[in-house]
């Protein structure tokens, strides 16, 4: 309801992400919140590499193009390497912005087979700095082919290329909120809310009364309901003052540390721009 005192509820949390129950903030406020998880916390990414070796059938743009596309560790890197900002321009060699990563792989002609490179193959320079998923398959080398690169990785912002974003999925929704008569629920209707039990055990009671859904992935289905079967037993409402923030992580970063890292970029945006006007005040 408006005017309510803002809280924030996690309603699950586990290693690739999180809903958030949000309540008494503006809906832009969390908006924001969501297209900064996207655009704007800095991950770890491979900006580019220089190849000394390959001769396998795969260009090196192809394999530069993988390594890229291929998530990084990036928790302990946000407080050890310099901003995108402060590191455009720098030397590859600066090791305060870059990360260096070497692959050399290559197979014996002799060899009866030939075997798929993966990220595990990486060799790191920064030991707190690993790929999200080792299993990558980065390229196939087959008996008598090599590949000899190093490539270096940075932090970057989503807005930038989308391989240094986060998060792979931010939504937000308001909260559905039900209103139902059990009394005038027919045998279609209820038959019709099987995908939704928590509604329908509400209208199978037979009273009247709301229930708020705070775990679901859309209500399209019980608004066709709502319109059709359940049209005297069923009405929806959605509640600006509460909206469900979801935000899925490519494994670059924990998913509340999304949260907290795109409150911060929100908070610096909002000093600048305070700066601003405080300082078109002034000549004013």
């Amino acid at each position: 309801m408006a005017g309510a005192e803002p809280s924030l509820e996690v309603l699950s949390l586990d290693d690739r992400s999180i809903k958030l129950l949000v309540k008494g903030f503006p809906v832009a406020y969390v908006n924001a919140l969501r297209r900064l998880s996207l655009s704007d916390v800095p991950t770890l990414a491979v900006d580019f590499a220089y190849f000394y070796e390959n001769n396998t059938g795969i260009h090196d743009e192809i394999i530069a193009h993988r390594l890229g596309l291929t998530p990084l560790k990036s928790d302990e890197a946000l407080a050890k390497y310099r901003s995108p900002e402060e590191c455009r321009g720098a030397p590859e060699g600066d090791r305060s912005c870059y990360v260096e990563i070497e692959i050399e792989e290559r197979l014996d002609p002799t060899e009866l087979s030939g075997k798929y490179v993966t990220a595990e193959s990486m060799k790191i320079s920064d030991p707190d700095v690993k790929p999200v998923y080792p299993g990558t398959v980065l390229f196939y080398l087959a008996p008598g082919q090599a590949v000899h690169l190093i490539a270096f990785a940075r932090l970057g912002r989503g807005r930038e290329h989308a391989k240094w974003s986060p998060a792979t999925v931010a939504s937000s929704k308001y909260v559905p909120v039900i209103h139902y008569d059990g009394s005038k629920a027919s045998k279609e209707c209820l038959e019709c809310l099987d995908a939704y039990p928590e509604v329908r055990k509400a209208l199978e009671s037979g009273g009247k009364g709301s229930i708020e859904l705070l775990h679901f992935r859309t209500t399209s289905g019980l608004r066709y309901c709502a319109e059709t079967a359940c049209r005297d037993a069923l009405r929806i409402e959605y509640n600006p003052s509460k909206l469900i923030l979801d935000v899925e992580s490519s494994g670059a970063l924990r998913p509340e540390r999304i949260i907290y890292e795109a409150t911060r970029c929100l908070e610096k945006r909002a000093r600048r721009l305070l700066e601003l006007v405080e300082g078109e005040g002034a000549q004013g």
